[in-house]
């Protein structure tokens, strides 16, 4: 697993360890260093969840230095590990880490969360980001204050768990397209079979009274669809 860290809302590292730690066991368990990217302000997020939870360890520090309050923060970082780019440019930090958070991957299999980028204060950033599920670059999780979006490639079943009564189950699609695609769910309040065929699938759906073992399960039959839930649920994708 690869975290690139950014600026923006971002959860507690609290709220997240039980994420980290169902990732550690599927890994079978025994030393987990997360390999991490801190992209500008992003220093400070990964500083607070190193602080908290222990198991990442730095391996890029890059940006132009535009939102970090403490501009001498990278000095006691080695400075073969830091990168400084220009602030006039047509791209951002996170897509930079995001380029090299994909150029570190060992095996195709390898994860990529990226944590933080949310908000409202830079809507322009937050569509950007959101915008590159329609591109290689995308992370496979992207968490943000309060909830997990998960990318849901063609051909991919999630399974999610967790759920309380009033959670909400969105289906998005990606900036591609407005249509197209296709989806087969089971344990929602309204099904697949009800999505919209243009625009946003389903949004703030919910987990069915009727769902078995109160799992939610959602498959994307062709095209690449993205999931927004809430960073209290469960995800097995396969």
């Amino acid at each position: 697993m690869i975290c690139v860290f950014t600026g923006g809302d971002a959860p507690s590292p609290k709220s997240t360890e039980y994420f980290f730690k169902e990732k550690r066991k599927e890994q079978g368990g025994g030393d987990f260093q997360i390999k991490s990217i801190a992209a500008d302000s992003g220093l400070d997020t990964f500083e607070n969840y190193q602080s908290e939870l222990g198991f990442f360890s730095i391996k890029s520090i890059l940006g132009d230095w535009d939102s970090i309050e403490d501009k001498k923060k990278t000095e006691s970082y080695p400075k073969e590990i830091v990168e400084t780019h220009i602030v006039d440019k047509d791209y951002t930090d996170t897509e930079l880490a995001l380029e090299k958070a994909h150029s570190m991957k060992e095996s195709p299999d390898e994860e990529i969360v990226l944590i933080g980028a949310g908000g409202g204060k830079r809507i322009d950033h937050l569509i950007a980001v959101y915008d590159l599920f329609s591109t290689p670059l995308h992370p496979d999780t992207w968490i943000t204050g309060e909830q997990f979006l998960h990318f849901l490639g063609a051909g991919t079943r999630a399974e999610i768990s967790n759920l309380a009564a009033n959670d909400t189950v969105s289906v998005l699609r990606t900036s591609e397209s407005r249509m197209g695609g296709r989806i087969e769910s089971k344990g929602l309040k309204w099904e697949s079979k009800l999505f919209r065929m243009e625009g946003v699938p389903s949004i703030s759906n919910r987990i069915s009274e009727s769902a078995d073992e109160g799992i939610v399960k959602i498959s994307a039959v062709e095209g690449n669809f993205v999931l927004a839930l809430p960073n209290s649920a469960k995800v097995k994708m396969n």
